[in-house]
């Protein structure tokens, strides 16, 4: 089993740095500069991170956060940004020159491709697609990466239903930022600078999600998928960490975005059906955010009043007391067996004199 764990651990992490070494050369082919390869940086921390993991966690994945997917992000996110911001600078000298036939962007198919002359090796992928399809490909493959590679992942810490509950978040958060995403192909987005280094952030900041496993808790659900109630003095920590999943959420993704759109509609008049749908579903999904923030607040105030010490401590002293007989008596006709010597029980005593 725990040569399983390992060989699930070791193969993530492959296809992650796999995924990253492709960003990076298809950066490197587009600016061919040498910089470019320092975003390889990234992927030598998580090398490190694999050694780190394989010795002292044999293979298992830390409970609250995840370094072997930010390292990834480290490594793919910058050469999304790079390239995107190349792709940008393309249509503005495209729209400011009116000569697409001399500064046109490349829309002709390319294969990745990479020479080093001093060993006189050839590297070839025989996979051609045009510029724009390179850039879309690497972005969904990013979040399809991060879905399965948490599949994949040993669950460490998390139990089954836990890493079934976190798959579905996680499917559903990228499904929001892949329709964020979008806002691109807006005409008033294309060629404006400020307005593709404002979605970028929200986009690159949306993604720490995926490095912060919140749902590691231990409630549990029933069979009808309602949770239990959550037990504070059980997690030993002031706050339901469901609340910090809801208000990170809140934060780094469904305000964010619905701030963005709301700009695009009341500030450049991008009032397209695809921008207005999503602007009303964001302003949804936040309501129902807070509903359920409320929700959950209020059940652990509850918690804490029906679990209290002065509760715990009558509900003791009301218990019955059995007197050794048949029958129950109640605390209130309890004899005092120590009124005599406290230190002694009467029995105790009666066997002694017997023995004189």
């Amino acid at each position: 089993m725990r040569l399983l764990t390992i060989v699930r651990a070791l193969l993530v992490r492959l296809l992650f740095a796999t995924h990253g070494f492709i960003a990076i050369w298809r950066l490197y082919m587009v600016k061919g500069q040498i910089w470019c390869w320092y975003l390889s940086g990234a992927l030598a921390g998580l090398l490190i991170e694999t050694i780190v993991t394989l010795c002292k966690k044999k293979g298992k994945e830390w409970k609250w956060f995840c370094p072997s997917v930010f390292f990834y992000l480290g490594s793919v996110v910058p050469a999304i940004w790079f390239l995107e911001l190349h792709a940008m600078e393309e249509r503005i000298a495209e729209k400011e020159n009116f000569n697409t036939t001399i500064i046109g962007r490349n829309n002709t198919a390319e294969d990745l491709t990479m020479t080093i002359a001093e060993l006189g090796l050839e590297i070839n992928i025989p996979l051609s697609l045009d510029a724009d399809l390179w850039l879309r490909t690497i972005e969904q493959f990013l979040l399809l990466m991060l879905i399965v590679g948490r599949w994949m992942l040993p669950k460490g810490a998390l139990s089954h239903d836990q890493l079934s509950q976190l798959l579905l978040v996680y499917v559903g958060t990228a499904a929001d930022i892949v329709e964020f995403y979008e806002a691109f192909n807006e005409e008033e987005v294309k060629h404006n600078r400020l307005l593709c280094y404002i979605i970028l952030g929200i986009w690159s900041a949306s993604l720490i999600q995926f490095t912060l496993v919140l749902t590691a808790t231990r409630a549990r659900r029933d069979q009808s998928g309602v949770p239990t109630q959550y037990n504070k003095e059980e997690e030993g920590g002031c706050c339901n960490p469901e609340i910090y999943g809801i208000m990170i959420s809140i934060a780094l993704q469904d305000l964010p975005f619905l701030v963005v759109r709301m700009l695009l509609i009341f500030r450049y008049g991008v009032v397209s059906y695809t921008n207005m749908f999503f602007t009303s579903k964001n302003s949804l999904v936040i309501v129902l955010l807070i509903y359920r923030l409320v929700v959950v607040q209020m059940e652990a105030v509850k918690s804490d009043k029906t679990t209290s010490p002065a509760t715990r401590q009558s509900r003791v002293h009301d218990m019955p007391i059995y007197d050794g007989k048949a029958s129950l008596i109640s605390p209130d006709r309890a004899p005092n067996v120590y009124a005599s010597n406290p230190r002694r029980p009467p029995q105790f005593r009666q066997q002694e004199n017997s023995k004189v």
